[in-house]
């Protein structure tokens, strides 16, 4: 058997990469099988521009694969493992929050990139949601990062005029789709979130979030 281990907050792009460099395979046959990946109903989406309709939906988890497993398979497996991990419980709450699993899976993907520290997922979920009830731009760095491909340490003013879908500068609301594979952890936040009144949040050197 071979293991690949993806951690949380990784990209379609970065398992890809990971896939390859492990040698499990080949990172474009594995982009390619992702693109239109979406055996699930919630994964389906018809926006043009979400790049892979199963990036968000690859669980983050450690696997044992058999060496011959190709790359759709590989993809498979791990979407598998993130439909059994949505239990009835989430699949429940997130009805009852009147939000689509598509929409979780996308807010919690911004609230895994955008926490060093787990303990201060739901605090940061707590503060998007504020945003997007009052109709603000998230204004997430993190997706900034994703249209660059790259995690740049500090994000410019001209990075947040970049014209794209996924700049949550420009655009309120939800980018068109998740931007990497959030943990349950990330995903019961949201479902779970800290209420306060903030609207704001920064990161300090050491990364914990006031």
């Amino acid at each position: 058997h071979k293991t690949l281990t993806v951690p949380e907050g990784y990209t379609i792009e970065q398992i890809a990469k990971k896939i390859e460099a492990e040698g499990l395979g080949s990172a474009e046959a594995f982009k390619k099988a992702a693109k239109d990946y979406a055996p699930y109903s919630y994964m389906e989406t018809d926006n043009q521009n979400v790049l892979f309709k199963a990036e968000g939906f690859a669980y983050p988890s450690t696997y044992y694969l058999s060496p011959v497993s190709s790359e759709q398979e590989i993809l498979a497996i791990m979407v598998r493992e993130f439909d059994s991990q949505l239990t009835a419980s989430i699949r429940k709450q997130a009805e009852g929050k009147n939000i689509s699993i598509r929409d979780l899976v996308n807010l919690a993907s911004l609230v895994e990139k955008e926490a060093v520290f787990p303990e201060e997922r739901p605090l940061i979920a707590g503060v998007f949601l504020k945003r997007m009830q009052i109709n603000m731009p998230l204004q997430s760095d993190t997706t900034i990062q994703y249209i660059l491909g790259v995690q740049k340490k500090e994000i410019t003013i001209a990075d947040t005029k970049i014209d794209s879908p996924y700049n949550t500068y420009m655009y309120p609301a939800l980018p068109p789709g998740p931007i990497a594979s959030p943990s349950i952890a990330a995903i019961n936040a949201v479902l779970n979130p800290q209420q306060t009144s903030y609207l704001y949040f920064v990161a300090d050197l050491e990364g914990h979030h006031h």
